[in-house]
């Protein structure tokens, strides 16, 4: 009785086993059961499959992060790669306009500089450049932009120089009406308009508004043929026998940037 007992369900399993195998009669229990069972399955195969979705979110988060961070360095690279290249086009631009003067250039050797600080005041009006003794820059020297002359060199040390503009109040420039040539002599006038007063013209030439009075050789303090300022204001006054002449520079200093250092060849 006991081994019965002990044998029975396992002569039943061999027989549903042989029985399934061979007609696959329990095709449609072991389905049920499947079905009865698959919520159990699925609730206890969520914590590792909730594991894995947070793990790949987090994976392709962290990507993301780090390809955003990668594509952001690469646009600040381009921008200045960019701001590079646009400031050395305006350079370019700004030097092409320099060396193609709307004057002559002599034969005379020039240093090329650039601007670091302007100081205008009723009366002192000057220039600092880049560029000084060690660069071959001495005083007394002609500067010169794109449109005129500038000034003169008044100061000199190893790594920058001084430049006294020709609208300051203690510069005077030996001067000639490009139209007529006659000579007279231009110096700042001391106020913040940045003009020029022409002396020594006697009030019976002719000067008219809108004349151009170029740099003269006399004296020699600069060299000849240079734009200095147009008459913007030319009166004659009772008992006076030379003329009240005001000229406004061509040159101008706003966004000068590079300058013209004329030097002996």
């Amino acid at each position: 009785m006991q081994f019965l007992k002990l044998f029975t369900p396992v002569f039943i399993a061999i027989f549903l086993i042989l029985s399934d195998y061979k007609f696959s009669y329990l095709d449609n229990v072991k389905q049920f059961i499947a079905k009865l069972i698959s919520p159990i399955y699925l609730v206890v195969n969520l914590p590792s499959q909730l594991y894995i979705w947070i793990d790949e979110q987090g994976t392709t988060k962290q990507a993301l992060l780090n390809q955003n961070k990668q594509l952001k360095g690469e646009l600040t690279r381009l921008k200045g790669n960019l701001q590079t290249h646009n400031s050395v086009l305006l350079d370019n631009q700004k030097l092409t306009k320099l060396l193609g003067a709307s004057y002559q250039l002599s034969g005379q050797k020039f240093i090329l500089g650039r601007v670091s600080s302007v100081s205008q005041s009723r009366l002192k009006k000057q220039i600092i450049l880049n560029k000084g003794r060690d660069n071959g820059v001495m005083i007394g020297q002609v500067v010169l932009g794109p449109k005129g002359v500038i000034g003169q060199i008044t100061q000199v040390t190893p790594l920058y120089a001084t430049v006294l503009m020709i609208t300051d109040p203690t510069q005077y420039v030996p001067i000639k009406n490009q139209r007529n040539g006659i000579h007279g002599i231009s110096k700042g006038i001391a106020s913040s308009q940045g003009k020029l007063a022409v002396t020594f013209i006697e009030s019976g030439l002719d000067v008219v508004l809108g004349d151009v009075f170029l740099t003269s050789a006399i004296g020699s303090k600069f060299p000849a043929g240079y734009p200095v300022g147009r008459v913007t204001h030319a009166e004659r006054h009772a008992n006076d026998p030379f003329l009240h002449i005001e000229l406004t520079p061509i040159q101008t200093t706003e966004q000068l940037e590079f300058v013209l250092i004329g030097r002996d060849n």
